[in-house]
């Protein structure tokens, strides 16, 4: 009887001839079998090859050594399988590139440009930190000393002196036959009044009267050990940064003229003393007071409401002061002139000037950032980010506010090194 069975041609000979053995005894037997194993007969070929152990060699007897192999049971190749080739990816289709025009003239692209290496403009090439100075200070005076210099309490101590003798002589000559000498100041009494003026501030003593702050009674006693009552008020009311006579003249050109000199001392001492990082801030700030002052500003949106408004440049992860300018309103200029200059793009540039060529990164708010001011900025190797007003003219239309954009989405648009993104935080 021909066996319909397949069979591995991998399999071994000598397990071909005891399976046809085994097939052919169970069909002459037939109905004899039965399910008990103890009457199973395993056939002498396959009990043989059973009790030898997998992975021994079986020889045919004719002797042939082309027919030995090797019955194993697990493969215990040590070779690495072959490798799938990774699936290629679908290629993604190229968004459609579209082009902004703005009512400026100026052309938005949607295609991104390039990626070319690091730009010169973003590379640091400065370190940062506290100047040499500034790493061997011991006392609190010495610390205070770096940004109030002696320079600063000797032209205190001149203009104090200069408008005591002025006073006292107009007095005199208003008053004759009386007699009154003025004792002059000088340098460690300038730094007394300064630290009596900055304790009042500690104490909260703004609209104190004096009287209360020298009391025997109620004030504190640093106050009268310091100095006495009368030399304070009169130290107050002499206090001058300049001279009277060459005011008038320099108020016409400058309405910073009284405090002028003080203020550049002061700005140098702030860019000696310091190295931004990377990063720097353009922004305003207004310190409120209500003291007669012609350059006193009305902000309802701030605190105080008014107040002196001054704008710092400031390094964007300390807050240090790097150079600052206070608000003149219009100075006496012509009106071409005034017409042919753009007052807030030359204010960032003129705060930031010091640091420009240096790879840094110029961040400001929507009153500052134009793109004259980027393209300028630019042009010397310095990078601005900041946000824009939406009612400028290099704006596109299709970057307005839209109520059917979704949130959180992005309109990327490009014109060579700059990049404009409108972004909707909310609906």
């Amino acid at each position: 009887m021909t066996s319909n069975k397949r069979f591995d041609s991998n399999q071994p000979t000598h397990w071909h001839e005891c399976a046809e053995q085994f097939e052919e005894d169970s069909d002459d037997e037939g109905g004899d079998m039965t399910n008990d194993p103890e009457n199973l007969e395993i056939p002498d070929g396959l009990q043989s090859s059973s009790e030898e152990s997998d992975g021994v060699p079986i020889e045919n007897d004719s002797g042939d050594e082309s027919d030995r192999s090797y019955a194993e049971t697990e493969h215990t190749s040590n070779e690495e399988p072959p490798k799938r080739r990774p699936k290629r990816e679908p290629l993604l289709e190229r968004p459609e590139v579209k082009i902004f025009s703005t009512r400026s003239g100026r052309q938005w692209t949607t295609e991104e440009p390039p990626k070319r290496k690091v730009a010169q403009a973003n590379i640091t090439k400065q370190r940062s930190g506290a100047g040499r100075p500034a790493t061997n200070i011991q006392t609190v005076k010495e610390a205070f000393q770096l940004l109030i210099t002696q320079g600063m309490t000797l032209l205190l101590v001149r203009g104090i002196n200069r408008r005591a003798h002025l006073v006292i002589k107009q007095w005199k000559d208003q008053n004759p036959g009386k007699e009154h000498q003025w004792k002059e100041t000088d340098s460690e009494e300038i730094w007394a009044f300064i630290g009596i003026l900055i304790l009042a501030g500690v104490h909260r003593s703004k609209n104190e009267d004096l009287d209360d702050l020298w009391s025997t009674i109620n004030g504190p006693p640093i106050f009268r050990a310091t100095m006495a009552k009368n030399r304070f008020k009169s130290l107050l009311r002499f206090c001058r940064f300049d001279t009277i006579t060459t005011r008038d003249q320099r108020l016409k050109e400058d309405k910073l003229a009284p405090i002028r000199d003080l203020w550049v001392m002061f700005l140098a001492q702030l860019r000696i003393r310091y190295t931004p990082g990377e990063s720097l801030t353009v922004d305003e700030q207004l310190i409120s007071t209500r003291g007669h002052c012609r350059l006193l500003q009305y902000n309802p949106s701030k605190p105080g409401k008014y107040g002196l408004k001054i704008f710092w440049c400031c390094g964007s992860s300390t807050a240090y002061p790097l150079s600052g300018e206070v608000y003149l309103g219009c100075q006496s200029k012509t009106a071409a002139a005034a017409k042919n200059t753009n007052c807030i793009r030359d204010l960032v540039k003129r705060l930031v000037h010091p640091w420009i060529n240096s790879g840094r990164t110029v961040t400001t708010d929507n009153y500052f950032t134009s793109v004259e001011l980027a393209e300028d900025l630019l042009g010397l190797n310095t990078t601005l980010v900041g946000t824009m007003q939406r009612n400028k003219k290099e704006i596109p239309r299709e970057l307005q506010p839209d109520r059917q954009r979704p949130e959180q989405s992005s309109i990327f648009c490009f014109d060579r090194q700059l990049t404009l993104v409108s972004y909707v935080p909310k609906q």
